[in-house]
């Protein structure tokens, strides 16, 4: 294995590690958020809906270090496949299009607290415009920013993480085989030269 594609190898497994560990955070925060929600539902509680506030912070940002990480471990996966000869793997438009415009957002018309709409100049917030219904949802629950499904990329994220643990277990494995073969190969040839 080259240097660049041991290299690819370790960012494909740290990108995927990520995004597992990403995807965690995420369902945490919102279980921390459905739960208080609830509990509101029951009780409403001037103190504890402050509680919302920094839980919706921490899932937006949780939310937006998971489209990076994903976005990462899609680029190292390609990367990869072109340093094996490979074609590299399709890019997931919906993917790319939500991390642009949520790399763009401060373009974006703020309504409702919690909708960032593309606005009305054509121009800006292409990719924005792309996403269904040309917003991002800014809210805890249902798909990440209105666009991917959570369990959808956790399988995505848990594929390339255990390709690469094959991988790396059937290299493992050939290099326990040709270090017995040529332990045998060496004990032949002490015998052959003793006779």
């Amino acid at each position: 294995m080259s240097e660049a594609e041991e290299a690819c190898v370790t960012f494909v497994r740290a990108w995927a590690e990520s995004t597992l560990r990403q995807v965690e955070r995420v369902r945490e925060v919102r279980q921390q958020a459905a739960q208080l929600n609830r509990q509101l539902d029951r009780d409403w509680d001037r103190d504890l809906a402050k509680e919302l506030e920094p839980l919706w912070r921490q899932n937006w940002t949780e939310e937006h270090s998971l489209v990076w990480s994903l976005h990462q471990l899609e680029r190292w996966a390609s990367r990869l496949a072109r340093e094996r000869g490979l074609e590299p793997l399709e890019p997931d438009v919906e993917l790319r299009d939500l991390r642009n415009a949520l790399e763009h957002l401060d373009d974006a018309v703020l309504e409702h607290g919690h909708l960032a709409e593309a606005g009305e100049d054509p121009k800006k917030n292409r990719s924005l415009r792309r996403l269904p219904g040309e917003n991002i949802a800014i809210a805890t629950g249902g798909r990440l920013f209105g666009t991917l499904d959570l369990r959808d990329l956790e399988v995505i994220a848990r594929e390339h993480f255990e390709r690469m643990e094959d991988e790396e277990f059937e290299r493992e494995e050939a290099e326990i085989e040709a270090a017995i073969d040529s332990y045998f190969d060496d004990v032949v040839a002490a015998r052959r030269e003793l006779r």
